[in-house]
């Protein structure tokens, strides 16, 4: 597995990721949902990754039952001093039923300790720090509305490239004839997405799309290759213990990694092969795609390294 030393090698291939790193670990906001175990996985992982500092997390939308589990995580941590930042706290309860299997014999009390969203992001993001959003970017949006907004990189999992930019050898069979798609973290809120797209105060701005990420999968031989190194720190065993319920599911045999792919990504960005594009929405379909442009607002992978995925996945000092 990879080492912190091992990873910081290939930062020089694509982009300068020194500006982000401060004794040794890169300076990290994660904004996240909870419909989905993955973007809890991402954040287990982020919390002990040995190249990541965690500075802050926000949450969409933000309900009680997300605060209190959010917390209950935070301090299993240690991390009880983390700044959680919310976009409603008064929205539809937001926990999946999933998350309450992860620590059932342990009861967990909702909670109201949050901040705003966009004041966290406001105070937490500058241009020494990467944000990666696994979920709708309502937070960002409302924070890019107050006009002081400042980041250096942005890692977004969400919009689609086509076949006009994927190569028909590199094409997922479920993709394939298509030069638009649905995704769900930019169609959530169209306006807050077209609102990052366009804002020039984001230095850097990397997709992950579902043209690749839907082909990442953890399946029952990613976990056996866990289970060999799960001890070597709490990250990797609290996601041994979260994947372990999610297999036990009656069919569940395999998970798509999404958001644990994005923050791989924005840790080391020699895992992804990225290309330069204006992503853009279809008005008629709503539909998002992307198409080679003189002014590309973002670049968008186009292909990823699976064993490099892994070795940052699975890394420990």
């Amino acid at each position: 597995m990879a080492t912190a030393t091992k990873i910081n090698e290939s930062y020089s291939i694509i982009s300068d990721s020194s500006k982000f790193l401060i004794n040794g670990r890169l300076q990290v906001v994660f904004d996240m949902e909870t419909s989905d175990p993955d973007d809890f996985i991402t954040l287990l992982f982020l919390l002990g990754h040995p190249m990541v500092h965690l500075k802050a997390v926000t949450v969409v939308p933000g309900t009680p039952n997300q605060i209190g589990f959010l917390r209950y995580v935070f301090d299993r941590f240690g991390r009880n001093d983390l700044p959680l930042g919310v976009f409603n706290m008064n929205a539809k309860p937001a926990l999946s039923k999933f998350h309450l299997k992860i620590y059932e014999n342990i009861s967990i009390e909702e909670s109201r300790e949050a901040l705003d969203g966009s004041d966290v992001l406001l105070s937490y993001c500058d241009e020494q720090t990467i944000l990666i959003c696994g979920g709708p970017l309502k937070n960002v949006a409302k924070a890019i509305q107050t006009g002081q907004f400042k980041l250096g990189r942005l890692v977004a999992q969400g919009g689609f490239a086509g076949d006009n930019i994927i190569p028909e050898e590199k094409r997922l069979s479920k993709f394939n004839g298509r030069l638009t798609c649905p995704t769900f973290n930019l169609g959530a809120d169209i306006k807050a997405a077209k609102i990052v797209l366009d804002y020039n105060d984001i230095k850097e701005k990397f997709f992950v799309s579902k043209n690749v990420c839907h082909g990442v999968l953890y399946t029952e031989d990613t976990h056996k290759q866990l289970e060999k190194i799960k001890d070597k720190s709490q990250s990797l065993q609290e996601i041994y213990h979260v994947m372990s319920v999610y297999l036990k599911n009656p069919g569940k045999k395999e998970k798509a990694f999404h958001d644990p792919l994005t923050a791989c990504c924005a840790i080391d960005l020699s895992i992804g092969q990225w290309k330069d594009v204006q992503l853009y929405m279809d008005e008629k379909t709503k539909e998002w795609g992307s198409m080679i442009s003189e002014n590309p607002n973002i670049k968008i992978i186009v292909d990823y390294d699976h064993e490099k995925f892994l070795s940052t996945l699975f890394a420990y000092v």
